[in-house]
C-alpha cells in the first residue's frame, strides 16, 4: 500500500499580517488612536494661547468699549441734564456713546462765591458768531468761577442767534444757516463744565409779525397790519398775545432750545406795546381789558412752559412787589420758576409783599440784602426764585456781599448782569407820537 508523501505544512495566517504596522494589525491600530490624541491635544494647546486672547480682547471691548475722543464741536448726543425741584442749573455732564465722546477739560474753580451756589453770567450774542469766541467766553467763566452762562438765544428784535430748524423762523428772516448749532454751542461750553442758559425775547419780536399776520396786531378789518408808530416815524409790528400763531411760534423754538439741551430759558419782554386811545377801536376792546390782557399773556407764558419745563418768567423785583408785573399771577401761572431782578438801590420806601410790610429803613447792605431776598421769595408764591443783580446798581463790594447774603438765605442759583448798553438815541418813542399807526398787510 502506497503512502501519500507529505508537502510541506502551511499556516493559514498571512506574512502579512505578522507585520506590526500592517493595517490590519491591532497593535498598529492602538499607535494610531494614541497618535490621534496627542495631535489633537497639541492642537487643543497651540488655539487656547492663540484664539484665547482674541476672544478675551472682544468680551472686554464688549463690556468696556474703547473710546476715542471727538473734537468738541462735533455733533454728540444731547446732554441729559434732570431738572431738580429746586431748578438749581447744574453743570451739564455729555453722555458717552460707543462711538463718541465729548472731550472734557477739568478746570479749577474759583473761590469768590459760595460753596455750592451755581453762578451765572450773561455773555453777549458776538460769541455765539465763532466758535473759538465762544470757547473762549466759556474758558473766561469757569476761570471766573461761574458755572453758566446766560446766552442771547432769541434778542428783542426776534432775530435767533443759532441755527434753528424752523421754518417759520428762516421765512421771515429771524434765522441764519451760518450759525452755529444748539450742540456745537452746548458742546463748546461744556468743555469748560459750562451750562447753557437761554434768554429768550417773547413779545418784543418785530420780525416775525412783519411777515406772518397770524403773530401780529391786525386790524379789525382783516387787512391792515398795525405798528406801534406811523411806518415813517419808524414804527414796528409786535408779536400779539392773543394769536394762536404767537403761541405755536414761541413753543416752537423753546421747545427746540430744551431739546437742544438747554436747561433753562428765561422769558424777557412778556408786555404790551404803547396803544394810542383810537387804538381801541381800530384792535378791539381787549386790548384795553385788564382781564383779558392778563389772560392773553398767562397763555401765551403758560404754553411756552407746557413746551419747555426749564422756561421761567424774568420780572422786575420793583414791579413785582408794587403788582405792575401784568405777566406774572400768584394762581395762575404754570412756570415753576421766576427769575427777579433785585436792585438794593430802588427800595427806600417801605412796601408790601403778599400781605406783609417790609421797610428798608435804615438797614446795612447786607441786612436789606436778605429782606429782599425774603420778600421775593414770598412774592413768587411756591415757585423758585433766582435773583438776578446788575454790575450797575452796586460797588464790586456790594455785589460781593449781596451774593453771600443769597446764599445765606437759600439761593443756590444767582445770574449776573453785566451794565446795560446805553439805549439807542434814534429809538422811536411811541408814546410822545400820535400818529397814524398803519400799514397794509
Amino acid at each position: 500500500m502506497k503512502h501519500r508523501k507529505k508537502g510541506r505544512k502551511l499556516f493559514t495566517y498571512q506574512a502579512k499580517n505578522r507585520r506590526i504596522f500592517s493595517e490590519y494589525h491591532p497593535v498598529r491600530n492602538a499607535v494610531g488612536t494614541l497618535l490621534m490624541l496627542v495631535i489633537m491635544a497639541g492642537l487643543g494647546i497651540v488655539g487656547y494661547n492663540i484664539v484665547g486672547p482674541v476672544v478675551t480682547r472682544i468680551r472686554t471691548e464688549e463690556s468696556n468699549p474703547t473710546l476715542t475722543p471727538e473734537p468738541y464741536f462735533t455733533e454728540t448726543q444731547p446732554v441729559q441734564t434732570e431738572l431738580i425741584a429746586e431748578a438749581v442749573t447744574t453743570t451739564a455732564e455729555v453722555t458717552t456713546t460707543v462711538v463718541q465722546t465729548t472731550t472734557a477739560v477739568t478746570t479749577r474753580r474759583s473761590a469768590k462765591f459760595p460753596e455750592d451756589t451755581v453762578v451765572a453770567y450773561y455773555t453777549s450774542a458776538d460769541v455765539l458768531t465763532d466758535l473759538d469766541m465762544l470757547e473762549n467766553a466759556a474758558k473766561k467763566c469757569a476761570d471766573s468761577g461761574y458755572t453758566a452762562m446766560i446766552l442771547p438765544m432769541k434778542d428783542d428784535i426776534g432775530i435767533l442767534h443759532y441755527a434753528t430748524a424752523s421754518e417759520r423762523a428762516k421765512q421771515c428772516g429771524a434765522a441764519n444757516d451760518n450759525l452755529l448749532t444748539l450742540r456745537e454751542i452746548r458742546n463748546a461750553v461744556s468743555r469748560y463744565q459750562i451750562n447753557c442758559i437761554a434768554e429768550f425775547y417773547t413779545l418784543t419780536d418785530r420780525t416775525y409779525p412783519n411777515t406772518f399776520n397770524d403773530g401780529s396786531y391786525v386790524f379789525l378789518d382783516g387787512n391792515t397790519r398795525w405798528l406801534d408808530n406811523a411806518p415813517e416815524e419808524g414804527g414796528k409790528p409786535w408779536l400779539n398775545p392773543f394769536s394762536q400763531g404767537t403761541w405755536d411760534y414761541l413753543a416752537g423754538l423753546a421747545n427746540e432750545l430744551t431739546a437742544g439741551g438747554i436747561s433753562q430759558i428765561i422769558c424777557k419782554g412778556t408786555v404790551f406795546p404803547h396803544f394810542y386811545p383810537t387804538d381801541s377801536d381800530l384792535l378791539g376792546g381787549q386790548i384795553n381789558d385788564p382781564g383779558e390782557r392778563k389772560t392773553a399773556l398767562l397763555n401765551t407764558l403758560n404754553t411756552i412752559a407746557a413746551a419747555a419745563p426749564g422756561a421761567g418768567l424774568y420780572v422786575d423785583g420793583k414791579a413785582l412787589t408794587n403788582g405792575l408785573e401784568e405777566a406774572f399771577d400768584i394762581d395762575q401761572l404754570s412756570m415753576g420758576t421766576v427769575f427777579v431782578e433785585i436792585d438794593p438801590s430802588a427800595f427806600t420806601e417801605p412796601f408790601t409783599a403778599v400781605g406783609e410790610r417790609y421797610d428798608p429803613g435804615t438797614l446795612a447792605f447786607r441786612e436789606k440784602m436778605l429782606m429782599l431776598t425774603d420778600a421775593m421769595q414770598k412774592a413768587v408764591g411756591g415757585r423758585v426764585m433766582i435773583p438776578c443783580l446788575r454790575e450797575d446798581t452796586m460797588t464790586p463790594q456790594e455785589l460781593h456781599i449781596a451774593i453771600e447774603a443769597l446764599a445765606e438765605a437759600g439761593c443756590r442759583t444767582i445770574h449776573i448782569y453785566p451794565a446795560e448798553e446805553p439805549a439807542d438815541e434814534n429809538a422811536a418813542d411811541a408814546a410822545l407820537n400820535d400818529g397814524v399807526q398803519q400799514e397794509a398787510a
